[in-house]
């Protein structure tokens, strides 16, 4: 008996963009006439790939196609089959928008449209936003950031120089970087070739290659001379605010990752699309945090296993279930919220964002004993020095290192060899006498003096077991300059350590690290007036820093405390929630 196809595959249409660029795209069509929404994934990673399109960006392809949805998956501006040149984030708004206005025209869409994606193709998505596209109504933005200065390039104003780099080579693809280098006189070939293979044999000696804007990362990918320029970086990412999210209707899930490189921007995306519906009390926007990394949505966090039920929610159901109640004119039945926590490795759901009823608690240095409490510690300092050229090493976090895929070099990993250090300040609390739970944003309040102009400052939260064990939970970055201080003046500096979520149990420590680098996961601040991207080893110069505490100056660290208990989700189904008909075709 012969199965009736269930689709139509057209391979390679031309989709024509105002400026009279083609780029290709195929369209999935359910094999029943009529007029249906359409599901637009714009991808830089190839089209026919199913680890990007599908896996990567949890939709499965077959049951969108039986619910009644048409799929195109295209190839953006200068990537594989599209004409163009490739300039990352240049042209995904307007390319976006004109794609969307050509899939409206067609007798298979019925006007509305929904996207979906991860990473990158998470990008295409909240930049298709900024030209308020007509028929756009959902999107399903995974592991992606609002922004692509700070959150994506930059943190706390530090390059995220490992991510970048490795994003050109790994990502972005070496198949178009040697297309590049058949083209390029023999010298520039040979020297281009000569820094990709460095940055694929041995990846951790490429990042630390000085300086960072050299000729050859530059001729392999020629826009990372605006990612790498201090005026670009000081004007154009400077200046990058997405505001225009907060003028626009489109629905929003956003899938998040704990541990994931741009769960910050993540989170701020989440924040502006729900700050759109301020006093209504239906808002269609949706959040989910798990605990994964990018590229490693699984159980297994750095050297945690967090249990099968961190990897128990169904993505792709998720998706579809939301683009089926968008479509539908009906509010998503899912909480607005739902989170995994760490610690009890449990998920958990609540009715908004940050959480409520929670609060603030400062847990104050004492920079006489190196430890944590209630109440501001002896007026006292610590100090150490900090040496680029021996900067500390990257070890845990949300990383983009080698291994990503396995999660090697990111999540919680295990501190000693950072602590051991005397460049790291270590200020540990006494055991918890009950469970605490720390969901949202973390941050360190510090009072500090530098012998350097400007120089970085890092903060790690850490959880010690009973044994001593210290595991990394969520860390950040600022760069900071002296500006019309003196090396004698103390200056309060804000970290921005991140959000997390995590049960600190009942006899466990907490513990703050401070240091002034985190490398390679973020560049060397030279320490000098010279800017980090042009530095030169003779421009690195060590600096003095001293942390102060007491009454005068209470540096501290500040967690988001949970006061509420929020209802776990101990089954898929409590987790998922009510999810629908999966047979509908009626959208």
């Amino acid at each position: 008996m012969t199965k009736q196809a269930t689709f139509r595959l057209l391979d390679n249409v031309d989709v024509v963009m105002r400026d009279g660029v083609k780029l290709k795209t195929d369209l999935w069509l359910p094999a029943a006439d009529g007029a249906r929404p359409v599901l637009l994934q714009r991808t830089p990673y190839r089209k026919e790939a199913p680890f990007g399109s599908q896996y990567i960006s949890a939709l499965e392809f077959q049951a969108a196609l039986r619910r009644g949805y048409a799929i195109a998956i295209q190839d953006t501006r200068g990537r594989y089959q599209s004409d163009g040149e490739f300039t990352p984030f240049e042209f995904e708004g307007r390319d976006g928008a004109d794609t969307i206005e050509w899939l409206r025209r067609q007798p298979f869409c019925n006007g509305k449209i929904g996207m979906f994606g991860a990473s990158y193709v998470g990008a295409t998505q909240v930049l298709a936003l900024s030209e308020n596209p007509a028929g756009l109504k959902a999107i399903a933005p995974q592991l992606t950031t609002a922004r692509h200065g700070e959150t994506w390039m930059y943190r706390g104003g530090a390059l995220e120089l490992a991510f970048l780099l490795l994003w050109v080579i790994e990502a972005l693809g070496a198949d178009h970087i040697l297309h590049r280098m058949a083209m390029m006189p023999t010298d520039v070939r040979e020297r281009s070739q000569a820094f990709l293979e460095l940055l694929q044999r041995d990846p951790f000696s490429a990042f630390a290659r000085l300086p960072i804007l050299n000729e050859a990362i530059a001729e392999l990918a020629p826009y990372v001379r605006d990612w790498f320029d201090p005026e670009v970086i000081s004007g154009k990412f400077a200046s990058d605010r997405p505001d225009w999210i907060e003028t626009n209707e489109t629905a929003m899930l956003v899938v998040a990752g704990w541990n994931d490189i741009f769960l910050e921007g993540s989170i701020e995306l989440f924040e502006k699309a729900k700050s759109r519906w301020m006093g209504r009390r239906e808002i269609p926007d949706r959040l989910i945090v798990g605990p994964w990394s990018h590229g490693n949505p699984s159980d297994w966090q750095g050297e945690e296993w967090l249990g099968y039920g961190a990897s128990s929610i169904d993505l792709p159901e998720e998706n579809l279930a939301f683009f089926d109640s968008i479509f539908q004119d009906r509010q998503p039945t899912s909480p607005m919220v739902r989170y995994f926590r760490s610690g009890s490795n449990s998920w958990h759901a609540a009715p908004d964002w940050p959480l409520p009823d929670t609060v603030a608690v400062p847990h104050f240095l004492d920079c006489g004993r190196a430890t944590l409490g209630s109440a501001p510690g002896a007026k006292a300092s610590a100090s150490y020095v900090s040496d680029p050229t021996r900067p500390v090493p990257t070890v845990g976090g949300a990383t983009f290192l080698p291994g990503l895929l396995l999660g090697r070099n990111s999540g919680p990993l295990d501190q000693s060899t950072i602590e051991s250090r005397d460049d790291v300040l270590v200020f540990t609390g006494q055991p918890l006498r009950d469970d605490l739970e720390v969901t949202g944003l973390v941050t360190a309040c510090l009072w500090v003096t530098s012998s350097a102009p400007t120089c970085d400052w890092t903060a790690k939260l850490c959880d010690v077991a009973p044994d001593d064990r210290s595991l990394a939970v969520v860390d950040g970055i600022v760069r900071w300059s002296r500006g019309g201080e003196t090396g004698d003046d103390p200056a309060e500096v804000i970290i921005r350590l991140g959000h997390t979520s995590r049960l600190f149990k009942k006899g466990h420590r907490l513990r703050l690290q401070i240091a002034s680098s985190n490398f390679p996961r973020f560049d060397r601040n030279p320490q000098s007036e010279v800017a980090s991207t042009l530095a030169k080893a003779s421009d690195f110069a060590l600096a003095r820093q001293q942390i102060f505490s007491g009454a005068a100056y209470p540096s501290r660290l500040i967690l988001p405390v949970v006061t509420t208990a929020y209802p776990a989700a101990n089954s898929l189904a409590a987790v998922t929630g009510e999810l629908g008909s999966t047979e509908s075709d009626d959208n």
